[in-house]
C-alpha cells in the first residue's frame, strides 16, 4: 500500500477527542502498563499523527495499536462522546491487511466458524489435545466435549415465540448454556427454537479486522433472521447482531440478551417456575462482560435477575475487561494475563466461604477466567448466569459445569 495509513478513519471522529484523560481509568491495558500509548487517547493521538504524516507507522506504533483489547470501556466513560469504536475498527482492519501473514493466520483460525461440521471436527481434535494436557492455558478453552451435543427440541406448547441464536462457538463448545437457556425460557412459557448453527454473526471476524468476511456473514444473518425476536446468550454475538440489525430497515427484528429477556419477563419466572423462598442464597459475584456493559448497556439485567435468587455482588473492579477480547488472549498472552490477574486480585476483597460462583455472560470471559483462576478460588465456579437460573427451575437441578 502506497497511500498514507488510516485515511479511512473519519477525521471528525479523531478531532472529537480532547485528550482529557477521563478514559484512562477505564482502559485495561493502561491500568496494567501505565503507558499513555496503551490508552484510548494515546492510541487516537498515534492514529492522528500517522494519518497526518507526522508519525511513521513503525513497530512501536503498531504494537500500541495491536494491544487494544477493543473492550470499549472508554465509550461510556468519555464526556465528549468520542466514537473510539469507529476509530479502532478501521485501524485494525488496515493493520491486518498490511500484514498478509497475520491476515492469513487469522483467516485460517476463524475459517471453521459458520461451518458446523468443520468446527465440530476441530472441537473433537482440540478436546483430545486437552486430555493429553498439551493445550496452552492462554487459549482459555473450557473442557471441550468429545461428542457433539444435540439441541433441545423446539417447544411448541408455550405462548410467544423466541429464537435462541445458536452461534458458532456457543453451539460447539457451550451446548450446556443452550440447554439451560432452553430450559428457562420453556419454563417461562415460551415457544423456543434455535437458529441454524451454520449462521455465524461475524463478530470474531470483525474483531480480527477481517471485515470482508464479516460483511458476508452479516448479510446471511440479515436474510435468515430478519423479523424475529432473537435471544442471545453470548454477549459478543449479541452486540454484533445489534449492530448488524441497527439500520432503519430492520425495526421488526429484536436482538436481546437472555438475561435482559428474563428480566423483562421476570413475573413468568417468579410466579410458578421458581418458588423463591425455597432456594439457598448462595453468593455470586457478577463480572460484567464488556459487550453487555459498554456496547449493549444491558448489564444491570443480570444483577437484577440473579438478585432475586442469590446474594449477588458486583465485581469490585469498576467493570474493567477480563482480557479475553476475542483472540486477544492468544495474540497478547502477557498483557491478557496481567489484566485477568488484576481482576482476581480485586475479587479477593469480595469472596468468602459463601461465595460459590463467578458469573459472566460471554464465552470468552468464561474460558479466560476459568483458565487463570487462582488455586485459592478452586471452590468457586465460573459460570454463565443462565446456569444459575436453570438450576432453580422446577425439579431440573443442574450440575454446574
Amino acid at each position: 500500500m502506497n497511500t498514507r495509513p488510516f485515511l479511512s478513519v473519519d477525521a471528525d471522529d479523531i478531532a472529537s477527542c480532547v485528550a482529557c484523560g477521563l478514559c484512562l481509568p477505564h482502559c485495561p491495558t493502561y491500568r496494567v502498563t501505565g503507558l499513555d500509548s496503551h490508552s484510548p487517547r494515546g492510541r487516537i493521538a498515534l492514529v492522528a499523527g500517522v494519518r497526518e504524516g507526522v508519525i511513521e507507522l513503525d513497530g512501536n506504533v503498531i504494537e500500541s495499536l495491536d494491544t487494544c483489547v477493543q473492550c470499549m470501556g472508554c465509550l461510556p466513560a468519555c464526556p465528549s462522546g468520542v466514537r473510539y469504536d469507529r476509530i479502532i475498527g478501521p485501524v485494525v482492519e488496515e493493520l491486518t491487511s498490511r500484514r498478509p501473514r497475520k491476515k492469513l493466520r487469522r483467516a485460517m483460525t476463524l475459517a471453521p466458524l459458520g461451518r458446523p461440521k468443520v468446527l465440530r471436527l476441530m472441537t473433537i481434535l482440540a478436546a483430545v489435545v486437552q486430555r493429553l494436557r498439551l493445550m496452552p492455558r492462554r487459549f482459555g478453552l473450557r473442557n471441550l466435549p468429545l461428542r457433539t451435543a444435540r439441541h433441545e427440541k423446539s417447544t411448541s406448547s408455550g405462548t410467544g415465540h423466541v429464537v435462541v441464536f445458536s452461534g458458532c462457538v456457543m453451539d460447539a463448545w457451550y451446548s450446556d448454556v443452550h440447554r439451560d437457556t432452553h430450559a428457562v425460557l420453556a419454563a417461562m412459557g415460551y415457544n423456543v427454537s434455535f437458529s441454524d448453527p451454520g449462521v455465524c454473526c461475524g463478530a470474531l471476524h470483525a474483531h480480527a479486522g477481517l471485515y470482508t468476511r464479516a460483511e458476508t456473514l452479516e448479510k446471511r444473518v440479515r436474510s435468515t433472521l430478519a423479523g424475529a425476536t432473537i435471544v442471545v446468550n453470548s454477549a459478543g454475538c449479541g452486540a454484533h447482531l445489534r449492530e448488524t440489525f441497527s439500520d432503519s430497515g430492520h425495526e421488526a427484528t429484536r436482538i436481546v440478551d437472555v438475561m435482559e429477556f428474563i428480566d423483562e419477563n421476570i413475573e413468568r419466572l417468579t410466579t410458578g417456575s421458581i418458588a423463591s423462598s425455597d432456594h439457598p442464597r448462595d453468593r455470586v459475584v457478577i463480572h460484567d462482560a464488556c459487550h453487555l456493559r459498554n456496547l449493549q448497556g444491558s448489564y444491570l439485567a443480570t444483577h437484577r435477575v440473579l438478585g432475586h435468587f442469590y446474594d449477588a455482588l458486583p465485581m469490585p473492579d469498576e467493570g474493567l475487561c477480563c482480557g479475553a477480547g476475542g483472540a486477544f488472549a492468544i495474540e497478547q498472552p502477557g498483557l491478557a494475563r496481567m489484566i485477568v490477574d488484576r481482576k482476581f486480585t480485586a475479587l479477593e476483597s469480595a469472596v468468602d466461604d459463601r461465595t460459590k460462583f463467578i458469573s459472566s455472560g460471554n464465552p470468552g470471559c468464561l474460558g479466560h477466567m476459568t483458565a487463570h483462576k487462582p488455586r485459592s478460588m478452586d471452590h468457586i465456579h465460573v459460570v454463565h448466569p443462565v446456569h444459575l437460573i436453570a438450576r432453580l427451575v422446577g425439579d431440573r437441578k443442574r450440575e454446574i459445569p
